[in-house]
């Protein structure tokens, strides 16, 4: 007779809890498995890193164009009004014109330009139609202008703060200076050359004796390096009115109009310009006047890193290259 084995509860325990081991095993390798190949698919789909949330990204404040669409077209002419500066207070200005008016009358602030004091050079020189201003310090300057009986250039110095005025003829052959009567040519250290255009409208000498640079009623910039023996390629900045020489090479105001805008500007720009004239916007001084109105009224001079900006009836400073005035 057959006898059948019955098969104990603990041989069935332990074969359930071999085949819970083994699915266990097949679902964690299974999990493994998808993780893996999800992680190669982002891999080889992900994005450059991108930049961190914008409000830690340091931003700088927009400046315009010097070309841009704001631009006035209004054309260069002569100007009216001088300046140079000696530091962040003291500077040195007076108008200007064609010989024998105006009378040389400079005026010098050392407060920054909240007063002024005027001087009279014509009465001890005869002196008239100041064409630049080479200021030491408040006591100490120096001019070129024209005599008031034939016109003739003529240099005048101060080292009494105005007080009185003395004639340095020996000092003209080097002098630069344009002739208003003449603006086709212009004088330098080599004497008169002729200028790069038909009329220039103002030159800015560079500390460097034989470097300037010149606007010319055309629009266009150009600089020499050789005492105006030879000129640079033009350059062209809209609306462009005066140019001044800077420490790392020059400086140009050019009006524009507009709509006020964080990128636009409604007034002047200030236009730094190395000294190959490569132009860079560097601040604006807002003002409602026309670019007609401004254009051969407005000064500017840099000194001690303050720009001096003379434009209507104020005398402005910035020590921020022009983003904000004083």
């Amino acid at each position: 007779m057959r006898r059948f084995h019955r098969t104990s509860p603990r041989d069935s325990s332990r074969r359930r809890l071999w085949v819970y081991l083994a699915v266990g095993l097949f679902l964690l390798a299974d999990i493994y498995l998808v993780a893996t190949a999800l992680t190669s698919t982002r891999a080889e789909t992900s994005l450059p890193d991108s930049p961190p949330p914008a409000a830690l990204v340091p931003t700088a404040t927009p400046v315009p164009s010097p070309t841009g669409s704001v631009a006035a077209s209004v054309s260069p002419v002569p100007l009216t009004r001088i300046l140079s500066a000696v530091s962040s207070t003291i500077a040195w200005r007076a108008v200007t014109g064609t010989c024998p008016d105006p009378l040389a009358e400079p005026a010098v602030s050392t407060d920054g330009g909240a007063s002024w004091t005027a001087t009279d050079a014509n009465g001890p020189t005869e002196v008239t139609a100041l064409q630049s201003i080479d200021a030491t310090n408040e006591s100490v300057a120096q001019f070129v202008g024209f005599a008031e009986e034939d016109c003739s250039p003529q240099v005048v110095r101060t080292f009494v703060a105005g007080d009185n005025y003395s004639s340095s003829e020996d000092e003209l052959d080097t002098m630069w200076f344009v002739d208003p009567a003449d603006r086709s040519e212009l004088h330098g250290p080599a004497g008169f050359q002729p200028a790069p255009c038909d009329a220039v409208v103002s030159l800015a000498p560079s500390s460097d004796a034989d470097s300037a640079a010149v606007l010319c009623a055309d629009g266009r910039l150009f600089a020499t390096t050789d005492a105006a023996t030879t000129w640079s390629p033009p350059v062209t900045v809209a609306g462009i009115v005066t140019v001044t020489a800077t420490s790392t090479g020059y400086l140009a105001v050019a009006t524009t109009t507009g709509t006020t805008t964080a990128t636009d500007c409604i007034g002047v720009n200030l236009v730094a310009l190395t000294a190959d004239l490569t132009p860079t916007v560097t601040g604006c001084y807002p003002t409602e006047q026309t670019p007609a109105a401004l254009a051969g009224n407005v000064a500017v001079a840099a000194a001690d890193d303050t720009l001096w900006l003379w434009i209507g009836d104020a005398t402005l400073r910035s020590t921020d290259a022009g983003r904000t005035w004083l």
